[in-house]
């Protein structure tokens, strides 16, 4: 898999095939050792049962090897004795300045460079590069994440699993990824850390340069932590310790992969806040959702001032019966007057009281008024840099969705998830 993910994706370097008894594997010249090729290799793709580690091991230190990838299961995850094989396999590697990944692990992939080391078949048919990168120490949770991420048109720039971490570690991705001036946000998968001070410093390094980073932490529970044992032997620590360490580092928190793409798209994609940062402006055609809306702002900690005096006049005069109080119910009645909709978000966008503006539409946006309206009022938004951003819930066409993303506006199918990328984006400014 790893040799038809790098010809049929386009890596540009040198293959080198070895193994024991073929001359040929794919097309190429099979080598029957590293020391056969006669010159160091970058990275060694090692897919060999646990038993025949060392001798791999053997001979990528003899031939000066820079890097491995080492997919084998059977170590620390076992029991005790699989636990020091590891630790000699590490130890070794640290020994020589080779970096290890794995073992127990799926792999990487660098989109940008089109390297593929990794036998998840998610990544037939290529993927685009992009501003995100996850790093995981699962790697069917990799692999998933991946897919969806690539169903969600979401670019993957690099993705990493580290399994076990005999020697690459979660925390050495994060530290190298804060560094790579492509990668706009880090997401990150984790069952236990061994080592913390390295990880405060990756967490430290990322938020000095500005990227957001975003954790699944999972075992929190006694059937997880179990779990995370036999899974790559990871003790998954104090939940309580976990809560305060990611809270202190600016850490986001992702419950679910949902959560954790949906989080990584606002924080890669969204403009950040005007001040105030935690005032919203929340519009809506339905007083119901409207409160539900309110309901989650609130537990976020955002606050909701009251629509100004002289926006809620104009608002009062075109439908006596709206409500001016934040949640902004601008009413069904926006179907047979589309402008006053419009008015209100223009005004709520521009008054200067909101670090954003979520609008409720239901499925006005399918409404042949409303929508051309609503295209005319976000055209001049987005020209405004001074205007708050703009985030959208409702019925839409994949087409409209497209235009109003197209103008730097969110737009989510249920209306908490705006909220919920409100207050990501908050707490980033």
């Amino acid at each position: 898999m790893p040799l038809r993910l790098l010809r049929e994706n386009g890596y540009a370097g040198a293959i080198y095939p070895v193994h024991r008894d073929a001359t040929e594997i794919q097309g190429l010249r099979a080598y029957a050792s590293l020391l056969a090729i006669d010159q160091p290799v970058d990275l060694a793709i090692v897919a060999v049962p646990a038993a025949g580690c060392e001798a791999a091991m053997d001979q990528m230190l003899a031939s000066g090897t820079r890097a491995a990838v080492i997919f084998s299961s059977g170590f620390a995850e076992t029991g005790a004795a699989g636990a020091a094989a590891q630790a000699r396999m590490g130890a070794r590697a640290r020994e020589a300045g080779m970096l290890l990944l794995g073992p127990n692990c799926l792999g990487a992939m660098n989109m940008r460079e089109k390297v593929f080391a990794t036998f998840s078949p998610v990544a037939l048919g290529g993927a685009e590069a992009g501003a995100l990168a996850l790093v995981s120490q699962s790697g069917a949770f990799g692999g998933y994440a991946f897919s969806m991420a690539r169903d969600a048109g979401l670019g993957l720039g690099y993705w990493i699993t580290t399994g076990n971490e005999a020697g690459v570690q979660v925390a050495d991705a994060i530290h190298w990824l804060a560094q790579d001036t492509a990668t706009r946000v880090i997401l990150v998968y984790i069952e236990g850390c061994r080592d913390e001070p390295r990880l405060v410093t990756a967490l430290a390094a990322a938020r000095s340069a500005g990227k957001p980073v975003v954790v699944v932490k999972v075992g929190h529970t006694p059937a997880g932590a179990r779990a995370a044992r036999l899974h790559t032997g990871s003790d998954t620590g104090d939940a309580a310790r976990w809560d305060t360490l990611l809270l202190e580092h600016g850490v986001h928190r992702a419950a679910t992969l949902g959560e954790l793409f949906r989080l990584g798209h606002v924080l890669a994609s969204g403009r950040r806040p005007q001040a105030p940062v935690s005032a919203l402006a929340i519009l809506s055609i339905s007083g119901g959702v409207g409160i539900m809306m309110a309901d989650r702002a609130e537990w976020h900690g955002l606050a909701l001032p009251s629509f100004p005096e002289r926006p809620a006049q104009r608002l009062k005069g075109a439908i006596p019966f709206a409500s001016t109080a934040n949640p902004i119910d601008v009413t069904g009645n926006v179907f047979a007057q589309p402008q006053v909709l419009v008015a209100a978000l223009e005004d709520a966008a521009r008054c200067g009281c909101y670090g954003s503006v979520v609008t409720f539409l239901a499925a006005a946006g399918k409404a042949p008024g409303v929508w051309p309206a609503l295209q005319a009022c976000v055209d001049i938004l987005a020209s405004d840099p001074t205007a708050a951003p703009s985030m959208f819930s409702g019925l839409m066409s994949p087409g409209q969705v497209a235009w109003l993303e197209s103008r730097g506006c969110m737009v989510f199918a249920e209306p908490t998830q705006a909220i919920d990328a409100v207050a990501a984006l908050a707490r980033r400014a």
